[in-house]
């Protein structure tokens, strides 16, 4: 286009975009993006065991506690100084009874390796070095699997598996193996987006590893779009993604409302 550098085709270029990243749900806004929604949805199913990988600072694990007030959540947060912050958090917190903190990360195997903290954006800590817009801080972090952690802990099942770890979903998910190849976790809830570019761990994989045992969809603002892999879908835009196992037709009847 000959005019693509005017003021009014940037002007609506701008706009375009806006709009399009609105209608892939493109963003974290846990109140706005359907995370909080699929939380209320699934409340009926007072659902016990939950874990939390990347807590952060502890807000979507609050929010599940609220909504589901018989469950209990263990939170991992890798970053040293994010996990002060979340332990600071539950300090005071009458959830604090109802939530287990622990400071290291899940990966595909235990071990120790560098990974990068952002003073002042600890929501970006990740594994393999990106932000160049901020200075990171590296540290030396302590990881573990979930399978590794289960067995110790002599937990049998989960409910509901929440993973926020900037780019590494999938690493989690491969040290899961033996719990997903025995049936024994429910719900599955994944980001996935421009660092699968970097870690080629494309969302084709993530249907690989999952759709024999799972019902996987996108997680709109009121629904979540279950279906299968569809190329389309492969736009590296940061989103959340739902699994439910095919033997709980009762949760997936409760997300679609």
């Amino acid at each position: 286009m000959r005019n693509r550098r005017s003021a009014i085709f940037s002007s609506i270029h701008r706009a375009a975009a806006f709009f399009e990243s609105a209608w892939h749900n493109e963003g974290a806004a846990f109140s706005s993006n359907g995370e909080q929604v699929v939380l209320e949805r699934l409340r009926p199913a007072d659902l016990r065991l939950v874990v939390d990988a990347g807590a952060n600072v502890g807000d979507w694990t609050s929010a599940a506690l609220q909504l589901w007030p018989n469950c209990r959540v263990h939170a991992f947060e890798v970053a040293p100084r994010t996990f002060e912050r979340l332990s600071a958090a539950f300090q005071a917190s009458q959830l604090r009874p109802q939530v287990e903190l622990h400071d290291v990360g899940l990966s595909d195997q235990p071990a120790s390796q560098t990974m990068y903290y952002f003073p002042g954006h600890d929501e970006l800590t990740c594994d393999i070095l990106r932000h160049e817009d901020h200075a990171a801080v590296p540290f030396e972090a302590h990881l573990t699997t979930l399978d590794a952690f289960c067995a110790e802990r002599g937990i049998e099942a989960i409910d509901y598996l929440k993973i926020d770890v900037e780019g590494a979903e999938h690493r989690v998910l491969k040290g899961a193996r033996a719990l997903l190849e025995s049936d024994k976790i429910n719900c599955i809830q994944f980001e996935y987006g421009a660092f699968s570019i970097q870690t080629r761990f494309l969302l084709n994989d993530y249907f690989d590893l999952l759709s024999d045992r799972f019902v996987i969809g996108k997680i709109f603002p009121d629904h979540v779009a279950f279906g299968d892999y569809d190329w389309t879908a492969e736009d590296f835009r940061f989103s959340n993604y739902l699994c439910v196992s095919k033997n709980r037709a009762d949760l997936r009847q409760l997300l679609q409302g």
